[in-house]
Formats: structure tokens, C-alpha cells, sequence
């Protein structure tokens, strides 16, 4: 498909000064796409220049749209030696090509230099003119949408699931070339920026080609990571879920042409862009769970080249990457349609998907966490310039991950998510999810989506559910939905415990997400089940581990808790096959304690489940640390913790009394613990009579592995030494304070709605002597030092609840640890009793997380994201508000009035609506200064070079004609840094998805408080 690329450079401000004889700049415009480029003439003496082009036409394949960036490159002329360079801009294409996206873009652009941050701004206008083409050898993936979001877009509807897909790109770092002898800080870097531009679309490009190949339209819960191999090479990988999606709304899209907020200065005459059409009036659309509308009879998927051989496609089973996009090349007649019926998930290699919120019964059974990894020496690999031997590194940890989902009994593997650390040689990858059942099928989701109108819902305690058993004694019936169950419901013979004749506004739950599906008999491991504590009629375990996000079906009694678990580990210096056997025989050690930190802490606060599980194992040349961070739950179906039961070794009468003491702060701490996050109590009908347990697991009998387990009633926790860091961690673990709510999933579960957003964070802690931090409490000291701080900067905002934390531990030199934390602050209202007894689905199903309905109010109170207040003062207006931790006690109606462009790693923004999807952005910055000292030290490098990242993502989403960034991820932040030598170097990779949003016309506003001069207004990045 070949197309036009026009570019038109109209003007520049803000430039620095070049010429010190004359304070000025003499500058002009390269133009680059490829080996092809232009320039603009040069206009003299002026630091604003108004350049107003020509339209500059660069005729290309499609496939190179996808794969090069467009590069501007603005430098200041000099007569008689060679042109100073004053900064570039990167452009990535991609969100130009496809059909339902903009067709132009148009803003101003920070011109960015990697030694000296940004210098000044561009206008310029790029558009795209793509042609039709039919042929069936093209390599280009048009149209196929990328969105980083983990759930299914708002205002799209899922049609058909296609599976899990995965490609990886290899080339050599310039960086580690043999330039290296004579390198220029200036000209490596810029080497590097533009290959990972290149790279990381050449790797959409070939997913891209995959996804066509199976029939789909889009890839969900995109993850793209790079990893730096130093003289191996750089590692670009790509992983997703190919999906077929439909638009929900007939009405058409905007255009984003003048639409920018931030071209209301520029210099462009009025003719040459075209005016904005007035926004499409989109009706506010539910985002309740989709019903995917799955055919009845399912079949192996094809292509035309394998419809005559018996031998299954490579790229069909999705199984291993292709260096080259040619292994599509004879299939490729598939593309020009979508998939006409849903594959089976068995015909699947991988049932992987990395989505981590699905529709309402999609997830059938959940069984629980699986994870693999593996560490390899890079030495060991023969060809460094092929991608062969990664991908079959990789092909072994999904296939072990496969082999551990169907152990348990299960299908499919959601939530999935893979990772990698690097240090020298060696590489440890590691992959995990939630292995669960799922259903694929249109009779049950159809079934579902229908029982719905009629309030069929799982009662919200065991009274009522006592109740309705004793009505139903004679009815052997499950709550596991089937095909009968339809016929039943037209004949209002199902048990409702709410009145049918109620709206869809009741919460509609369904316990047996949580029912395991296995038998004691056949797990391959020691595992406690009980009966539901809500149906009784199928098992469930006494814990569950996931890497999802609230499930809407589960219920969940009381407030959730984040919950971590931290190991820091000395290692020897060895190198080479020696460090990597001390890894290797380290990491199950880890692993079961990092497993055992989360137990016993998960008990201390009286839960029993884990949400949006990450595990992290990080290695140095001095140190291994191990960090788990979830959102501790109550799910209503597993039976409550039972209080520890303290064990050990007592040898003396005063131990005695120190092993007694020790038990009895245990449960005044599990106590304490259930008055704070309103658990229900012990007593509260915990114990039931086998008689009354009513099963129809007629073959239920106790194995040899379940009674191998000991008392079931009790959790022992055994205690070598009263002064045992693991139980004194656990009892000094840190309690957030009032008004502040933690969690690392998308929403607060137990909370009924979310206002607006207050503040995205970015916060980069180092310690120099990381050898200190081998015990546990020392590292617990450092990772509760950097939550504290984060709520003393935010204290001003409560109540409020830090959404989506995600904590990144590196290791980049001996000795050094870094610790980096984003996440959002999302207001609370001010009253608003979040430990209710439930999580009401309804405010899901009606997309109030997503998008919040008009009767909701709240609205940014930002001005700027990256803004922290150290010191401020309140505004005492009459209404008797008084400064202190709370600070806000009233709030001011003021109509909606956002000048900024929204940053959050949610994929929604509250009492906002998404009206439409305008790409995916990944972006890769480098920096480097050799002035470490004279900018501020380690910490103001890191708080300038954050600033200038999120200026740039923001102006790349304004310049699409959009007003957010949601699914902000930073995936990396790799910082090497020589005080000695007063140099310092820095990468980042963030990727996000830029929507247009519409808002409330009138929100709850709550004016910034009054800032003192001096006050910083950038984000927090700290270096110690």
C-alpha cells in the first residue's frame, strides 16, 4: 500500500541562543524520513522563526510508515564550519495509519537534545495519504490497533478472542560498537533513540502481520519491553491478546484537524487548517462487561496455504517469533477478512492472555498464580544477531507456565505478563499468571448476559443464603450457570434473593469464579479446601493468589490493603557460569520466602486473597533482592483467616512467656487489622456443621495429600527465634495514614466511586550502599521510608486512594539500589464509607469506574500533574476550613475548565468519558549530562529529565488532537550515574494510550491552596 507522507515546518519559539556575538540563532529545519530528507531555509538572526514552509512529500511504502519515525532535526548555520545542532524531534506514524484514527497531526513539539534537555518548540503539520493495495505479498500491518489498556477498550464491544501473540527484534547496541573507542556522548545517543524508534515499529509491524494472519482487527493489553544486552546486542519484545473488536456507537468520530489545544497561537494562517468539526454528541455508552458473541460450532482456524496439508501453521498456533514478516507472506489472502468464527481455545499453543480485567462471565473458575523462570548466560549465544535462540528461551518458560495451568486443573492462563533482569552476562526471565477456566462460548455468555436482567445474583451474606438452601432443599440445582438454567429463568423458577422486579442496579455476584477446578485428589501440591463459605456446595481454597484486577463477579467484604513482601540477599562476586548456578539455586529459596512473607501477612490483616500479584526479582554483582507487591482482599467465598497459632522450640520458662506474649500481640494485631479495614469477625458463623455443608462432589474423598496437611482449622506459624525478623515485620508492618487508601490494581475494591484525578507521581529513590540492606527490617525501613514521603507530599489531597502503585527495583552498580514508584491519586468523597460490606458490581456494569455518569461530580484539581506543595497555606473563605492533614472541608461548584493534558496509568479517568481511541504512543528517551554537579546532583538531573518526558508524551497526545494519556506505563528507568567524573546517563521507555476524553459540563472543583514562592512544581524524583 503505498502513501504520501507531507510535512509542512511552520515556526519555531523558545529556541536557545547559538550566535553569542549577536544573542541569537540562525536556524533552520532537516527534514528526514528514511535516507530522504529536506530542508527549510534558514531564517536569520531570530530565536522565534516563522519558517511557513512548503508541503515537503516523501513518497514510501506503507511498511516503512510503520517501522521508520519521521525525524526533524533543527540545527543553526554557520558559514564556515559545520552546523551546530540544537535538538530533534521523533515522530512515530503508526496512530496515522489506521482508518478510525486522525489524519493529521498538527502542535507544537519540544525540540529535544539528549544532552541539554529541551530547547525551545516546532510547529509543524504531518499528514499521511495511504492508497489502496490489494497485493498479497505486502508486509505492512495497517489498521491494526494497539492499545495498551489490560480490558477491553470503552466504547468497543469484543467479538471474537484470538489468542496470545508475540514477536522479538534483535540488532546491535550503538552504544557497545566499535566506535565506542571514539564516542561522542551526542551522536551514541542519538544513534540509540532512533534505532529503538525503529525497532519498536518494526515489532508492531510484525504482530501486526500476525494478528491479520489469525483474522483479528486489534491486540489488548499490549506490553512492549526492551531489553539492554549490553554487547549482545538490544532485545526489543512485544507481547499482547489478538482480539476483534466492534465499535458500540453508530455515531461518527471528530476530526481532529485545529483541534489541538495547543495551536491556539500558532502561526499557521487560517486557510490551511482545516476548521474542527463540532464534537459528535456520543451517548453515553455502558461499559458494563461485553458480551462476546462467540459462534456455537468452533473449528480450527486456517489460512489458504494450509487448507490442503494436515500440518498445522506456525503462525496460526502463534508459536515462535519470525525475524521476517515472509512466513505471512503465502497466507496472506486471510488478511483482506476477519476471523468468521472463534477458535477454540484448545487449538491454542499458548491460551495466554494478557488482558487483566475480562467481561462478566468470561472467567469461569480461577485456580490460581503460575510462574516459571529461567536464568541463561548471554555469552552462550552463538548467533547474538539472530533472535533464535531467545525465542526458544522463551518458548521453554511458556510451555513450563502451560504445564503448571493445566496441573491445576485449568485451560487458560490470564493476567499473563513476562519480564526480564540483566546484569553482565546473565539474564533471569521470568513470566507468571492466574490460571483460571475460562468461557469462550456464545450460549453461556448470551445465557449470562440475559439471567442478568432478571437480578440473578449470589446473596450478599450467609444468613440469606441459609435461607434460600432451605427453600431449595428438594432442587438439586447449581449456581454454576448452564444451558437449562434459560429455560428456568423464563419460567421464574430460579432462586433470586433480590426482587425480581428491581432494575439492574443490584449488585450481581457469582461465587463460583471462586470454586476450584480440581480435586484435592489430583493437585499437584498440598492444598487446603473448604466449602463455599456462600453456595457450600463446591470447594474452594483457603487462599487465592491472582494477577488480576477486581473481578466484578467476586464479592468482597471490607477494604482492601496493599500488601509487599521484600527479601534482600548478599551474592558473591563470581561471574559467568558460577554466578549463574548460585542465581539459579537461590531463586526457589527466594521465591517460597517471598510466598511465605505474603502468607503471613495476608493472615495478620485478616484476608484471605491477593490481587494484581507482580513479583520482581532484581540481581546486582553484590546483591539478589526479591519484591512482591499485591492488593490484599476478603473474598465472601473462601473462609475467613483463622487467627495464627504460634509453635516453637521452648527450652526455658522465659521463652515460654515470650512465645505466649508473642501470641497474644498476634491477635490483638488481627484485631486491630479487622476493626481498620472492616473485616467480618471470627464468630460471625464461621463454623459449620458437616451435616449442613450441602456438595454434589459425590466423589469428594479425603486423599493421603489432604490429610498430610495437618489441622485444617489452624495456621501454624513456627518461630526458631523470639527475635525472628519475618514475625517482628509483620507486627511492625506500617499503617498508611488517615485519609490514604494503596493499591496496585486499577480501582480501590470496597469503594463506591472514584471523584476525579489529583495527581500522577513519579518518585526515583537511590541507595548508595545497598550492602547494608541484606536484612529484611533494614530494607523494610527504606521501601516504608519512600510510602511516607509519598503521603506527606500528597497529604493535602486526602482522602484519597494512590491507584495503580508500581514499585521497580534495580540494581545498576555494585552496591546501588534504586527504587522507582508511579502511580495516580484519585480523590475520595469526603465522607464516603469505603469498608462497605460489598463491592457493588452495578457501579461497574454502568462504567462508573470508567466513565462516571453526570450525577457523580469531581473534576482535576491540577493545573500541572508533575506538581507537589512541600508547604501550604489554606484560604480560610468563611466556611471554617482550617489547615491540617485533611485540608479540604468544602468544595466549590465551578464549570469544567481542564487546560492540561491528563496523565494516569489507569485505562479510564474518572467522570470522564473516553469518546475515542487515537493510538498508542511508546516512547524511549535518553539523557545525559557532564555537568552532574553544576544541575543539581543526581536528584535535579532526574527531576529535569522527568519533566521534559512528560512534556513531550503530552504534547505528542495534543498534537493527535487529544486530551489524555491513559495506560501510562514507565517500564523502564535504567540510570547510571560517576559523581567522580560528574556525569550522569539515564533511559527511560514509557507507553500509553492517547484518547479523547469529554467531560462533565459542571464537577466538583477544589481550588489548589495558595502556594509559597519557591514551591518546586515538578515531580518527585529523590536521589539519596
Amino acid at each position: 500500500m503505498p502513501g504520501k507522507l507531507k510535512v509542512r515546518v511552520v515556526a519555531g519559539r523558545g529556541l536557545p541562543i547559538m550566535d553569542r556575538a549577536t544573542d541569537l540563532t540562525d536556524a533552520f529545519v532537516e527534514v528526514k524520513f528514511g535516507s530522504d530528507y529536506f530542508k527549510t531555509e534558514v531564517y536569520k538572526k531570530s530565536l522565534n522563526p516563522q519558517w511557513n514552509s512548503e508541503w515537503f512529500v516523501f513518497e514510501v511504502e506503507d511498511e516503512a510508515l510503520q517501522d521508520e519515525p519521521l525525524e526533524l532535526r533543527v540545527l543553526d548555520y554557520d558559514t564556515y564550519s559545520a552546523h551546530d545542532s540544537i535538538g530533534k524531534i521523533y515522530l512515530d506514524l503508526n496512530p496515522l495509519l489506521s482508518k478510525d484514527n486522525p489524519i493529521v497531526i498538527i502542535g507544537w513539539f519540544p525540540i529535544y537534545d539528549t544532552m541539554h534537555g529541551i530547547r525551545g518548540e516546532l510547529n509543524v503539520i504531518v499528514k499521511v495519504d495511504l492508497f489502496s493495495d490489494f497485493s498479497r505479498f505486502r508486509q505492512s500491518s495497517c489498521g491494526i490497533q494497539f492499545f495498551c489498556t489490560s480490558e477491553v477498550p470503552s466504547g468497543h464491544r469484543l467479538q471474537y478472542m484470538h489468542g496470545f501473540v508475540e514477536e522479538l527484534v534483535v540488532n546491535d547496541d550503538p552504544e557497545y560498537q566499535w566506535i565506542d573507542k571514539i564516542r561522542t556522548p551526542r551522536a551514541s545517543n542519538e544513534a540509540r533513540q532512533r534505532l529503538f524508534s525503529k525497532l519498536s515499529g518494526s515489532l508492531q509491524r510484525k504482530i501486526g502481520l500476525k494478528v491479520l494472519e489469525m483474522g483479528g482487527n486489534a491486540v489488548i493489553g499490549y506490553c512492549q519491553n526492551f531489553d539492554l544486552e549490553g554487547e549482545s546486542g538490544i532485545v526489543v519484545r512485544g507481547i499482547g491478546t489478538a482480539v476483534t473488536l466492534t465499535r458500540t456507537s453508530l455515531h461518527p468520530a471528530s476530526s481532529p484537524l485545529g483541534a489541538s489545544p495547543m495551536m491556539k497561537d500558532s502561526p499557521v494562517p487560517e486557510d490551511t487548517i482545516a476548521p474542527s468539526s463540532p464534537p459528535s454528541q456520543v451517548g453515553r455508552n455502558s461499559t458494563s462487561p461485553v458480551r462476546v458473541t462467540f459462534p456455537q460450532n468452533i473449528n480450527r482456524r486456517m489460512s489458504d496455504s494450509d487448507i490442503s496439508t494436515t500440518t498445522p501453521p506456525k503462525g496460526g498456533s502463534l508459536g515462535g517469533s519470525s525475524n521476517s514478516g515472509s512466513a505471512t507472506g503465502s497466507g496472506s489472502r486471510s488478511n483482506t477478512r476477519l476471523c468468521l468464527q472463534q477458535p477454540s481455545i484448545d487449538m491454542m499453543e499458548y491460551p495466554f492472555f494478557t488482558l487483566t480485567s475480562f467481561p462478566v462471565g468470561f472467567i469461569a473458575h480461577l485456580g490460581g498464580v503460575v510462574a516459571a523462570r529461567s536464568v541463561r548466560l548471554l555469552g552462550k549465544i552463538h548467533n547474538p544477531e539472530e533472535p533464535e535462540t531467545r525465542d526458544a528461551w522463551w518458548t521453554e518458560i511458556r510451555t513450563e507456565i502451560r504445564s503448571h495451568c493445566r496441573a491445576m486443573g485449568c485451560h487458560a492462563v490470564i493476567g499473563y505478563s513476562e519480564q526480564t533482569t540483566i546484569c553482565d552476562e546473565i539474564i533471569i526471565l521470568s513470566a507468571m499468571g492466574t490460571a483460571a477456566r475460562v468461557n469462550m462460548n456464545l450460549e453461556h455468555m448470551a445465557l449470562l448476559s440475559r439471567l442478568r436482567s432478571h437480578a440473578v445474583a449470589v446473596p450478599l451474606d450467609r444468613q440469606s443464603a441459609e435461607r434460600e438452601r432451605e427453600k431449595d432443599k428438594d432442587k438439586e440445582k447449581h449456581l454454576f450457570v448452564d444451558v437449562n438454567l434459560a429455560n428456568q429463568a423464563s419460567q421464574h423458577r430460579i432462586t433470586t434473593p433480590f426482587d425480581t422486579s428491581i432494575d439492574d442496579s443490584l449488585p450481581h455476584y457469582n461465587c463460583t469464579v471462586c470454586h476450584v477446578p480440581y480435586k484435592a485428589s489430583g493437585a499437584p501440591f498440598p492444598v487446603i479446601l473448604s466449602p463455599c463459605a456462600i453456595c457450600r456446595r463446591k470447594k474452594v481454597p483457603d487462599v487465592l493468589f491472582t494477577t488480576l484486577d477486581p473481578p466484578p463477579e467476586i464479592q468482597i467484604h471490607g477494604k482492601a490493603s496493599l500488601i509487599q513482601a521484600r527479601i534482600c540477599r548478599s551474592k558473591s562476586k563470581s561471574k559467568g557460569e558460577g554466578s549463574a548456578k548460585e542465581i539459579s539455586d537461590s531463586l526457589p529459596f527466594v521465591e517460597y520466602e517471598l510466598h511465605n512473607q505474603l502468607m503471613h501477612k495476608l493472615k495478620i490483616r485478616g484476608m484471605n486473597g491477593l490481587l494484581g500479584l507482580k513479583i520482581q526479582i532484581s540481581v546486582g554483582e553484590t546483591l539478589l533482592i526479591g519484591v512482591a507487591t499485591a492488593t490484599a482482599v476478603y473474598f465472601a467465598a473462601l473462609p475467613p483467616p483463622p487467627i495464627p497459632k504460634v509453635t516453637g522450640q521452648v527450652a526455658t520458662e522465659e521463652e515460654s512467656i515470650k512465645l505466649t506474649d508473642l501470641q497474644k500481640k498476634i491477635v490483638e494485631k488481627m484485631q486491630q487489622n479487622r476493626e481498620i479495614y472492616k473485616l467480618p469477625a471470627l464468630e460471625s458463623g464461621l463454623d459449620t456443621s458437616p451435616g449442613s455443608i450441602v456438595t454434589d462432589d459425590s466423589d469428594d474423598e479425603i486423599s493421603e495429600l489432604e490429610l498430610s496437611t495437618g489441622n485444617k482449622d489452624a495456621f501454624v506459624l513456627e518461630v526458631d527465634d523470639m527475635n525472628d525478623e519475618t514475625t517482628l515485620s509483620m507486627l511492625k508492618d506500617w499503617m498508611l495514614p488517615e485519609g490514604f487508601n494503596i493499591c496496585n490494581t486499577h480501582s480501590l475494591p470496597g469503594t463506591a466511586s472514584l471523584l476525579y484525578n489529583l495527581q500522577m507521581f513519579t518518585k526515583v529513590w537511590r541507595v548508595e550502599d545497598g550492602s547494608n540492606l541484606t536484612s529484611k527490617s533494614d530494607f523494610g525501613k527504606v521501601v516504608e521510608n519512600i510510602f511516607k514521603k509519598i503521603c506527606f507530599k500528597l497529604r493535602k489531597m486526602t482522602p484519597c486512594c494512590l491507584c495503580k502503585l508500581d514499585f521497580s527495583v534495580d540494581l545498576p552498580d555494585e552496591d546501588e539500589v534504586q527504587i522507582s514508584v508511579t502511580g495516580v491519586c484519585i480523590a475520595l468523597e469526603e465522607d464516603q464509607d469505603i469498608s462497605s460490606t460489598f463491592t457493588d458490581l452495578t457501579l461497574v456494569s454502568k462504567g462508573l469506574l470508567k466513565t462516571v455518569s453526570t450525577t457523580g461530580s469531581g473534576a482535576s484539581g491540577e493545573q500541572d500533574d508533575m506538581m507537589f506543595h512541600m508547604e501550604e497555606e489554606m484560604v480560610d473563605s468563611g466556611t471554617g476550613a482550617q489547615p491540617g492533614i485533611k485540608g479540604k472541608t468544602s468544595q466549590t461548584l465551578f464549570p469544567q475548565c481542564r487546560l492540561n493534558i491528563e496523565l494516569t496509568p489507569l485505562p479510564y479517568v474518572p467522570t470522564c468519558k473516553i469518546e475515542r481511541y487515537l493510538g498508542n504512543y511508546n516512547f524511549f528517551f535518553i539523557r545525559e549530562t557532564t555537568s552532574l554537579k553544576e544541575i543539581g546532583g543526581v536528584g535535579g538531573f532526574m527531576q529535569c529529565f522527568l519533566a521534559e518526558v512528560l512534556a513531550i508524551v503530552r504534547s505528542s497526545v495534543a498534537a493527535l488532537g487529544g486530551n489524555a494519556l491513559v495506560a501510562y506505563t514507565m517500564n523502564q528507568c535504567v540510570l547510571f550515574s560517576n559523581p567522580n567524573k560528574n556525569q550522569c546517563q539515564c533511559l527511560i521507555h514509557v507507553i500509553g494510550d492517547a484518547v479523547s476524553l469529554t467531560y462533565d459540563e459542571v464537577q466538583t472543583y477544589v481550588p489548589d491552596p495558595i502556594r509559597k514562592p519557591g514551591d518546586s512544581s515538578a515531580t518527585s524524583s529523590t536521589s539519596q
